[in-house]
């Protein structure tokens, strides 16, 4: 059997948090992602020297660790970090203990006594308490322990193996001094200045492949032409047309050049932000020389008839038509595997986890030559190779090492660069390419939400204003140029990605204005009048609220449990929660419920799931439904199988049965309020775990829980409406 050739492809982005006015930079994750996964991915390496993979690098990444290097950067918590606990005023005691806690509490909060004592002094749950009063109950000896805690938890493997120090202060745990908080905040210094050698090292040696993104890191195919959005979604409202296909030119031919400043070298190829392509953003790319770029396998199947066979078409590179007898060669990635290392595998044993990776990719080469298909195949597996490993035991540090030792003896597979698997594309062209991108073959995330249309249409209005004041040579060349920098970082994709509802972040706040602060200056530079839609927050939701219901309960319920919405009247009344694709900061390429309803009448509560997809794909995803009910200092568990054949089955609360469900159409479930220890006016917080086997895939709500009283008697006259 010939072996598989594997190419992985680990991108690394973060958006550009440098504030429009005055330069600081508010947020700290390039300073903290770097000494995990910047050095750790590179640390691993090193350490398996037989294992080839490409490594993608936006530009803005790259320039903001320029800075922190230089001493540029002093982005808000390093500040915060840096301060004596003394010295902080009520409102910077208030940011600490608010924000030094931005890490996966799990991995890293929970294991450590002293950090996990912090946190339950402050409260899980801020919800609507006051910061100034939470604050003022830690003292100085408490917020010096959070400052090293927050900067320790961020320090990955390859860190804590190559510095003495940093494994000290883990072990010391707390009472630590301005000595400890020095050391550590110089540990990052240090690690921060060796990022890029590091990574130059392990490419001038031929390991890794080096390449980029477009500058910002913007949705190439939306700068070319807006409207291509309905393509994918015909009906999908949009914004103002928005087509600046000399925008996305630029994004690209800097991309290309800051690289080359960089490195020495052109990149052969480009990882489009968020695998993102259409007819036209290919011929861009191929226009300003690039050879390869790479999507998701849903954008690859869209551009092939419906009966091409997925085995035969997602693993081989492709030579896509650019425009003008163009070509450039793609490679799509399989999207399964590539969502298992980035949402599944952190809830699995290493060891586990990576051998099934590992079989999944040897499986495709033996149904290859099963198939007597012609060469041999390469597997595409790419994603995001920073926020993975926050939810990783270690950082992920024993699966990637089991990883890539596994791949490096497998009999099967062969690990290559990007520029090596898609070197012989010599058959099979796609003569148009879908507009889409790795989320829905579609681009909805950036530009389907009313937040994301008043982003747009504001973005759309700056730009006219740029291009008038251009054609009337009205603004000098230094403060054009200037402006125009301004709404190029306003063209990332990043804000968008936080607009609407599809993703949730206590820093939605920081984003909005982020994205609003480069309009507005824009705009100012060259006297225009800044859009209505950026003088107020854009972003509406506060922290937290992803949890909250989109409909509150407002009528006793009685429906049927029998698997399908018997009536429309049945579910009337119920509550709804509607998480979109909640997943976080990124997105979960395994989705098995798209909304939740709940509601109750006197003796029961009652909930109802509608599946993302279709009932045989929720049973694929998942194998139960794990029911969260907190009441008080009383928490029940409730098991549902996830079986979509209509029969109802008992619920199951430890070794006994509990309430009923059925799953058909849709799964209904019956829970007594008897059984589940609820009284008429008790206050519950409900949860919903969608579980394959004991891996969790996805929760709803992603954070906190759904909030509702149980009901009284009164409940019905209190809410009842005309």
């Amino acid at each position: 059997m010939q072996k598989a050739r594997l190419a992985l492809l680990w991108h690394m982005h973060q958006p550009p948090y440098r504030d429009a006015d005055t330069g600081e930079y508010l947020l700290p994750w390039v300073r903290l992602h770097a000494t995990r996964a910047y050095n750790d991915m590179a640390w691993m390496l090193e350490r398996h020297p037989a294992l080839r993979c490409t490594v993608n690098f936006t530009p803005i990444l790259l320039e903001q660790l320029e800075d922190y290097v230089a001493g540029r950067a002093r982005d808000r918590f390093l500040e915060l970090s840096a301060r004596p606990a003394s010295e902080l005023g009520h409102d910077e005691r208030s940011a600490v203990v608010r924000g030094f806690f931005m890490v996966d509490w799990g991995r890293n909060v929970r294991p450590v006594p002293r950090y996990w004592e912090l946190l339950h002094k402050r409260g899980q749950d801020l919800g609507d308490r006051d910061p100034r009063r939470l604050a003022a109950g830690f003292s100085d000896a408490d917020l010096t322990d959070l400052q090293v805690h927050f900067n320790l938890a961020w320090m990955g493997f390859g860190a804590l193996a190559d510095d003495e120090g940093l494994r000290a202060l883990r072990e010391k745990g707390r009472d630590f001094d301005r000595a400890d908080v020095a050391y550590l905040l110089e540990a990052q210094r240090r690690i921060l200045a060796g990022v890029v050698p590091r990574w130059t090292r392990l490419a001038e040696r031929g390991q890794v492949e080096l390449s980029t993104t477009p500058y910002y890191h913007p949705i190439l195919p939306l700068l070319c032409d807006s409207d291509a959005a309905r393509r994918a979604l015909p009906h999908l409202p949009l914004p103002p047309r928005f087509a600046h296909p000399e925008d996305a030119r630029w994004h690209v031919r800097e991309a290309l050049a800051s690289h080359e400043r960089r490195f020495g070298h052109r990149p052969a190829g480009m990882w489009p932000a968020e695998g993102s392509v259409s007819p036209e953003a290919v011929e861009v790319l191929a226009r300003e020389g690039v050879r390869w770029a790479a999507s998701d396998e849903g954008v690859l199947l869209h551009s092939l008839p419906p009966t091409a066979p997925r085995l035969a078409s997602v693993y081989r590179p492709w030579r896509i038509a650019a425009g003008e007898g163009r070509e450039l060669t793609m490679l799509f990635r399989d999207r399964a595997l590539s969502d298992a290392i980035g949402f599944t595998y952190a809830g699995v044993p290493a060891q586990e986890a990576a051998g099934d990776f590992v079989a999944n990719v040897g499986a495709i080469a033996r149904a290859w030559e099963a198939e007597r298909l012609p060469g041999r195949p390469t597997v595409g597996v790419f994603l995001d190779g920073e926020n993975a490993w926050e939810h990783y035991p270690e950082s992920g540090r024993e699966f990637l090492d089991r990883l890539y030792g596994g791949l490096a003896v497998s009999d099967a597979i062969e690990t290559v660069t990007l520029s090596e698997a898609t070197a012989d594309a010599e058959s099979g062209i796609v003569t148009r390419i879908h507009s889409g991108s790795w989320i829905e073959a579609s681009y909805r995330v950036w530009i389907g939400h009313a937040e994301d249309r008043h982003a747009w249409t504001a973005l759309g209005r700056a730009r006219a204003a740029l291009a008038e004041a251009e054609r009337q040579g009205s603004v000098d060349a230094g403060r054009l140029e200037q402006a125009r920098r301004h709404l190029h970082a306003a063209e990332a994709s990043d804000w968008f990605w936080w607009y609407g509802d599809d993703f949730s972040t206590d820093l939605g706040a920081e984003f909005d204005g982020l994205f609003r602060g480069h309009v507005v200056r824009a705009c100012l530079l060259i006297g225009a009048t800044p859009p209505a839609e950026v003088l107020e927050p854009i972003k509406r939701v506060a922290p937290g609220a992803e949890a909250r219901a989109a409909r509150e309960p407002t009528a006793l319920l009685a429906p049927r449990i029998d698997g399908r919405e018997t009536t429309f009247f049945e579910w009337a009344g119920a509550g709804v929660h509607r998480p979109g694709q909640h997943r976080g900061s990124m997105f979960g390429g395994a989705q098995a419920f798209r909304e939740l309803h709940f509601g109750f009448g006197l003796d029961a509560l009652y909930l109802r799931l509608d599946p993302a997809e279709s009932p045989a794909r929720s049973a694929e995803v998942v194998s139960h439904v794990r029911v969260v009910i907190l009441a008080g200092e009383r928490q029940a568990t409730v098991e549902l199988a996830v079986v979509p054949d209509g029969a109802v089955r008992p619920g199951r609360a430890a070794a006994a049965e509990l309430g009923e469900a059925a799953f058909g159409k849709v799964l209904e479930a019956r829970l007594p309020f008897a059984a589940l220890g609820l009284v008429p006016g008790g206050e519950v917080a409900l949860g919903v775990h969608a579980v394959r086997g004991e891996v969790e895939v996805e929760r709803l709500p992603r954070h906190g829980f759904v909030r509702f009283t149980v009901p009284d008697a009164d409940f019905e006259r209190v809410h009842w409406k005309v």
